[in-house]
């Protein structure tokens, strides 16, 4: 009797230990199951970004702050409290006239001078978060020359606290804010024209860097500039002599961006 208690106790501890095992096992293959599922999605995910999906992202903006360090007097008639009115002095001034549309006005011919404005606009391009495609931020100006060309300027760019980057249209050129010049290709600046702005960041799963590229009547100008930075967000400006901008910040879906966001950019 004896002897047969011990083999079933041995049988037992052996059906025991089976039993565990087959336990362990469950649990690594589950635990692979889960990570061939993790490793199925980051492919999925990266699949996409090799194929470059760029999604725009629309964000209702309007012009909105006046920078008061190119003031058009010591008496800073028009600023960002303030946004129409004239210059006591007489020089050129710059008036919102409305969300999207900021309108120059020349200096008092033999008693003030035209001067550059800044504006800046009211919403930020922030970096979007947990984002699996490239992430498009764009908005288009249609100049209006208020003199002869070779009075007028026009930038149009994105800056931060730290960092700017913008087009200067007369010179055909990027530039910095250490005054840094990229030549572009050569091209001619023409009454009504349409220049973008679009700044692109890179999913959150790959280690790129945010690029910038500018347009003309819905044509990029050359490659697209990788930034040497990874700032989380840029503010969308102009700068402003003689020459008024109509606006398409995207806001209305009926006004057709010329830059349609579905074409390739060239990076």
């Amino acid at each position: 009797m004896t002897e047969y208690r011990q083999k079933f106790n041995e049988e037992k501890r052996k059906t025991s230990n089976l039993e565990n095992e087959l336990k362990e096992m469950k649990k690594v293959n589950n635990l692979y199951e889960k990570k061939f599922a993790d490793m199925t999605i980051k492919f999925e995910q990266l699949n996409n970004v090799t194929r470059k999906l760029v999604n725009f992202v629309e964000i209702k903006n309007k012009w909105k702050y006046i920078s008061e360090k190119y003031k058009c007097c010591e008496n800073n008639c028009i600023n960002t409290n303030k946004p129409n009115g004239n210059c006591i002095e007489g020089n050129g001034f710059i008036s919102l006239i409305s969300d999207e549309y900021i309108r120059y006005y020349n200096c008092v011919e033999g008693k003030g001078k035209d001067i550059d404005v800044v504006v800046h606009a009211e919403n930020l391009f922030k970096r979007p978060q947990n984002c699996f495609n490239y992430s498009l931020f764009y908005f288009e100006i249609k100049c209006k020359m208020e003199r002869e060309l070779n009075k007028c300027w026009m930038f149009i760019g994105v800056a931060n606290n730290i960092k700017w980057f913008r087009f200067n249209a007369k010179k055909c050129a990027i530039g910095n804010e250490i005054d840094e010049e990229f030549k572009l290709s050569t091209l001619s600046w023409n009454d009504n024209d349409v220049f973008g702005c679009g700044l692109v960041y890179p999913p959150t799963i790959v280690n790129e860097l945010p690029y910038i590229f500018f347009t003309q009547n819905g044509k990029q100008i050359g490659k697209a500039l990788l930034l040497k930075d990874n700032y989380n967000w840029y503010q969308p400006y102009v700068v402003l002599r003689c020459c008024s901008v109509e606006t398409n910040f995207g806001n209305n879906l009926g006004q057709i961006l010329l830059f349609m966001i579905f074409r390739n950019i060239l990076f």
